[in-house]
């Protein structure tokens, strides 16, 4: 059985960690996760029901270790994609299944960028918020379709530079076709523009003609 170390991990790290394990040769339809945290146990919960399987929830010191067992190897692997599995589970929003006659095609997705002005995600405490932004980046990373670019700004232009968390999942962005830019005049403001570690550098015209060109844009 393949055993996963995820303390310290927050959703979605331990699910998607979890799909793929199962999705491995030699898995057998289970998986162990070790996870610090009640929300990683629900998820995993909900992914062992998604799979015809079951989860068996085991405390040990430091949090619980979660052994999901049983799933057929005809749903072990992951033929939708992350984020449609994510959502077969209950971790996002439902969307039509490929079994579903009557769902209707679906339409052309518009390009998205996002833009990052923040170091956390959200307002109130700052240490939840780095936890949520980081965790909002890694599954960026692992969607089906990654953005088509993320502009860091203000402070969020740390994001990229050398001492970031994030560093792995923004250059996996990038890896994937992502286009990685940062705001010069942050950086310059900050005093990092020495420390960019990925990515490229742009300027408030370019980013001017960005907001208002035909891509979906989201603002954390």
């Amino acid at each position: 059985m393949i055993v996963i170390d995820a303390f310290g991990e927050t959703c979605p790290k331990p699910v998607i960690r979890a799909m793929k394990a199962l999705a491995e040769p030699g898995a057998d339809g289970s998986v162990r996760v070790l996870v610090d945290n009640t929300v990683a146990v629900e998820n995993l919960k909900r992914l062992a029901a998604s799979k015809q399987g079951s989860a068996e929830v085991a405390e040990v010191e430091g949090g619980w270790a979660v052994t999901v067992s049983g799933v057929p190897a005809e749903l072990a692997g992951n033929p939708q994609g992350t984020d449609a599995a994510l959502a077969e589970a209950g971790i996002a929003c439902p969307v039509p299944g490929d079994g579903d006659a009557a769902a209707p095609a679906p339409a052309a997705r518009r390009q998205v960028t996002v833009f990052v002005g923040s170091s956390t995600f959200g307002q109130g405490a700052e240490e939840l918020g780095r936890i949520l932004i980081k965790g909002l980046v890694y599954a960026f990373s692992q969607a089906d379709e990654v953005p088509h670019r993320i502009v860091f700004f203000n402070d969020g232009a740390r994001l990229t530079c050398e001492g970031s968390e994030m560093l792995d999942d923004i250059r996996e962005l990038e890896r994937r076709g992502c286009e990685v830019l940062t705001c010069g005049t942050c950086l310059d403001f900050h005093g990092i523009k020495d420390r960019l570690a990925v990515g490229g550098v742009t300027n408030l015209y370019a980013i001017s003609e960005i907001a208002l060109g035909p891509d979906k844009v989201v603002t954390l």
